[in-house]
């Protein structure tokens, strides 16, 4: 996994990848298509290497959100992992929060995409969530297409399958009002990937 820290600078936010350099990234393994393809959508992403730089991270991304950062999250696990360390950063009301907290289902390689569901989201749509994200993922969780994310979501949660199924896909606000979507569903999002070794979760 050393490719990804050669990666970490990536390519400047907002711009566009020519058609040479998608059809290079059609080539590519998935995992590296994926964070070329989210880093190419204006995506923050950072490798992480464990729970000690991990928190570490998370400490600089509040930071860079400055002091009046306010955090809401649907998931217990991570609320437990940091709430210790900065029980007063979290809030209850989604409305107030500044950044949010989550993970995800799957990160999808060919369009650099994050797909959620009800697990994450709730009943929220994606332009109701506070502006920043901060995803914690796996390796695992990366596939190659968004019918690889839908299948694998449906195998794992077939017996209570979730709702509210969405992708997001904008991660900087367009250049270009061209799509209303975009423009009220951009999030600036910052994705926290973990080495797992469980290739079939």
């Amino acid at each position: 996994m050393k490719w990804l820290e050669k990666l970490f600078k990536g390519t400047p936010k907002g711009q566009e990848m020519s058609s040479g350099r998608k059809e290079k990234y059609s080539k590519l393994p998935i995992d590296e298509a994926f964070v070329m393809n989210f880093k190419e959508k204006g995506g923050i992403f950072l490798y992480i290497d464990s729970i000690e730089e991990l928190e570490e991270v998370f400490q600089k991304i509040l930071l860079e959100n400055n002091a009046n950062a306010t955090i809401f999250t649907h998931n217990e696990d991570l609320e437990e992992l940091f709430y210790s360390q900065y029980p007063s950063y979290f809030t209850g009301d989604s409305q107030q929060a500044t950044l949010f907290l989550t993970d995800c289902e799957y990160l999808v390689a060919d369009e650099g995409s994050v797909l959620f569901s009800s697990r994450q989201l709730g009943q929220k749509r994606l332009d109701e969530l506070p502006p920043s994200l901060i995803i914690i993922a796996k390796t695992s969780q990366i596939v190659g297409s968004l019918i690889d994310a839908m299948g694998g979501l449906n195998r794992k949660t077939h017996r209570d399958r979730p709702n509210n199924i969405r992708s997001l896909r904008s991660f900087t606000k367009p250049k270009e009002k061209d799509s209303i979507f975009y423009e009220n569903c951009y999030r600036t999002t910052y994705l926290l990937l973990l080495e797992d070794l469980n290739s079939n979760e």
